[in-house]
């Protein structure tokens, strides 16, 4: 289990000091994929840093099973190569000028471990490439880079993945393939993992659980599927994914149903948390909204129908995206190809009560 409690980061600019990391705490259990989630400049890499030791907090309690791996109140800092962690980075950080079975034998050789070559092999093949263990690192194609680079890092044995944005620089294919493969191989090996990135698709496919991150905070953490339906804070229901949120307020409520007040008329919703707030935004992602030319084909509901005026239609492949005009607000609809609707401009949607979420205005970090 790794724990991170309080952890600041903070760096001097201009003669001040500007916080990239403000007291996060988060736990990750053994065997997790757990992935940190934020726009750029959030303070996701530089904490995964401070937890491998490559960046020093300015206070923190970092502790991986029973080692303090940094501690304030111990005045305690283990080295970066005593950590035994791995850490695979976004620039791949292989060495030009030796082979792939080089590449990854290093670290194994800096440490004169016993069966420097069986260990090695293993690596290469868990990743897919014994067969190329006399090739050199240049000749290699993006991905492959990436593969070795992984196969260095679990080279070790090691007791902490780390993975900072190491799919970024690939094509939108083999990114596909390498986030299954990635998965597949976290699961064989059973190792605990933390991954950074920014895509929200990446993160949702990849991970156990999800920290969103927004400056320097953690603003929620759950697993992927909470995250994306269900979201607590505001940031998160916009950053990830597309999301219609429409200003609100519950004018009652009991224990099954709640009814919003909004300017396009009440909304009904489902049954509404003890935390939900009174006064904030009606949440609901444009794929869960049925559209239809008549409206008695949305009626298995005889609530949240709305009729409005379809703006515009963008073609994206297997979906069609739809901005449709309900009173003073604009909704944003996704649906199939083979549903779109092409012939006239005044549509109904359906907004299902199970699917609307009720969020805070505001969005404070929670860590």
């Amino acid at each position: 289990v790794l724990k991170v409690e309080g952890l600041w980061k903070t760096y001097t600019v201009d003669g001040g000091e500007v916080p990239a990391v403000r007291g996060v705490s988060f736990t990750v259990e053994t065997g997790e994929f757990f992935t940190l989630l934020g726009p750029s400049g959030c303070g996701k890499s530089t904490t995964l840093r401070c937890i491998a030791g490559l960046e020093v907090p300015n206070s923190a309690e970092i502790t991986l099973g029973e080692v303090a791996l940094f501690s304030s109140r111990q005045r305690r800092s283990v080295p970066i190569h005593k950590r035994n962690i791995g850490m695979v980075f976004q620039s791949y950080a292989i060495w030009p000028h030796m082979s792939v079975y080089d590449n990854v034998d290093f670290p194994v050789k800096v440490k004169c471990v016993p069966d420097r070559r069986e260990k090695v092999m293993r690596a290469l093949e868990l990743v897919g490439l014994n067969h190329l263990e006399d090739r050199s690192a240049t000749d290699l194609s993006g991905g492959q880079q990436q593969r070795v680079a992984i196969a260095r890092a679990i080279v070790m044995d090691v007791d902490l993945l780390l993975f900072d944005e190491p799919l970024s620089n690939l094509d939108s294919k083999l990114r596909l393939q390498m986030r299954f493969e990635l998965r597949q191989l976290q699961k064989q090996l059973g190792i605990t993992s933390i991954y950074v990135t920014h895509d929200q698709e990446e993160a949702m496919v990849l991970s156990d659980r999800v920290a969103v991150m927004d400056d320097g905070n953690i603003v929620e953490i759950g697993k992927s599927q909470d995250i994306y339906l269900e979201p607590r804070k505001l940031f998160t229901a916009k950053f990830v994914g597309q999301s219609n949120l429409l200003p609100g307020e519950v004018v009652s409520a009991d224990g099954a149903t709640a009814t919003v007040k909004t300017a396009i008329g009440e909304i009904a919703t489902g049954a509404l948390d003890s935390t939900a707030p009174s006064d904030g935004f009606l949440m609901i992602r444009p794929e869960h909204i049925p559209m239809s030319w008549v409206k008695e084909e949305l009626l298995s509901s005889d609530v949240n129908v709305f009729e409005g005026t379809i703006v515009s239609e963008t073609f994206t492949g297997k979906l069609v995206d739809y901005r449709i005009q309900v009173g003073e607000f604009t909704f944003e609809v996704q649906t199939p190809l083979h549903n779109a609707l092409q012939k006239e401009n005044r549509v109904f949607i359906h907004l299902p009560p199970e699917r609307c979420v009720m969020l805070p205005k505001d969005t404070p970090g929670t860590s």
